[in-house]
């Protein structure tokens, strides 16, 4: 088959919807299959370029030429089928543009069939939320129900995350999963080994003294921190009471850019002296694999219920690093559980029972990037014509 992913945007290392995109069609072609990938609103180019398998433009929903552009690679190349990469405010900047799903399916050769991986869906701030976030969610809610019955017209439609699945069932749509797979290659390297590689790094960064103690717990965290609906120096709090009973200190990492990271950690650290804690920063790909091998665990904020939408909890559970996840969620209380993992331990404010001392879980098959690619390409070879 000859396939052509859709993103909004393909920058290496900036846009995570662009690199899953790019590893699901690299485990394509793998598979024999010939592949292209396309951006149509990135904001990493400053014009149209075509480069090899890509095509990157800035905007072709406001640029007529840029438009022209792709309607051409695509026709030249003859893709038999177009799979969007959907994230509401990747297509448009308020998360809307139910009429841009029909301009994109016009452009398409007429034999193209169609797919869409929902990786997520509309805004949801529940009941309390502010009435804005209300108000744009139910337009969200509107603007996807375009993409899928009059805009775009996918004939397989895809997310990873159960409620999602729900959601879009509730509003008629046909959805199958297709649960996210890690986009960090993994380092073979032993967790010793690795944590031997860290300390030596920083002692030689002056970020550690020389009596740094190797036999305390690391739990890790990489990517988005909701610090706002959660506190994480009471969570910090927690974790070092529970690792005291057991004779040990916690050394908090958190891997990635980002100014909440740095606030919350410096926050933490003031409130909890028994612990460290240390920002990283961002780092190349080849180092994060390294980090993330040397912590014991690892943790996330995003909620239980919606886990398995998030890219780092996939490369954690990939390296068999076991991930507290430390938020039930308002939606359904933590009744509608994620992907069968005994290493995805619910963990909100230490009321369940202590996951001490963490040991290593292998994560399931389905987090490989192979699995993922032969997954999807047996639902499209599987689709009745319309």
């Amino acid at each position: 088959m000859r396939l052509v992913f859709l993103c909004s945007g393909l920058e290496p290392g900036r846009d995570g919807v662009g690199d899953y995109a790019r590893l699901l069609a690299a485990h394509c072609a793998a598979q024999g299959h010939e592949v292209r990938l396309a951006s149509v609103r990135d904001p990493f180019c400053a014009a149209a370029t075509k480069s090899g398998m890509e095509f990157r433009a800035p905007d072709i929903f406001q640029n007529p030429a840029e438009a022209r552009e792709l309607a051409v690679w695509l026709h030249e190349f003859r893709p038999d089928w177009a799979s969007v990469q959907f994230t509401p405010f990747g297509f448009h900047p308020r998360g809307l543009g139910g009429k841009r799903a029909s301009f994109l399916r016009e452009i398409q050769p007429a034999a193209t069939r169609r797919h869409i991986m929902l990786h997520e869906i509309w805004l949801q701030p529940g009941r309390d939320g502010p009435l804005r976030h209300r108000a744009l969610g139910w337009a969200q809610r509107r603007s996807v129900d375009a993409w899928i019955n009059t805009g775009w017209k996918p004939e397989v439609i895809h997310t990873q995350a159960r409620l999602h699945r729900v959601r879009l069932q509730a509003r008629g749509a046909n959805v199958e999963l297709l649960p996210l797979c890690s986009t960090i290659p993994p380092q073979d390297i032993s967790p010793s080994s690795a944590r031997l590689m860290v300390v030596q790094h920083l002692i030689k960064a002056g970020s550690l003294p020389q009596s740094i103690d190797e036999s305390a717990i690391w739990l890790g965290h990489f990517g988005t921190l909701h610090n706002q609906e959660w506190d994480f120096s009471k969570f910090a709090a927690t974790v070092s009471e529970l690792a005291a009973q057991v004779g040990k200190r916690v050394c908090f990492h958190a891997l990635g850019r980002g100014q909440t990271i740095a606030r919350a950690w410096a926050e933490a650290a003031r409130a909890v002296p028994k612990a460290d804690f240390h920002v990283h920063g961002e780092l190349p790909e080849e180092k994060i694999s390294v980090m993330m091998k040397a912590c014991n665990a690892a943790f996330t904020s995003t909620p239980w219920d919606i886990v398995e939408k998030s890219g780092t909890v996939a490369a954690w559970r990939a390296m068999g690093v076991p991930v507290l996840v430390a938020r039930v969620g308002a939606t359904n209380a933590g009744q509608l559980p994620p992907w069968p993992d005994p290493g995805l331990i619910l963990f909100e404010n230490g009321r369940q029972k202590s996951p001490l001392p963490f040991e290593r879980v292998p994560g399931p098959a389905f987090l490989d990037p192979a699995y993922s690619a032969k997954t999807f390409l047996t639902a499209l070879a599987n689709a009745p014509r319309p």
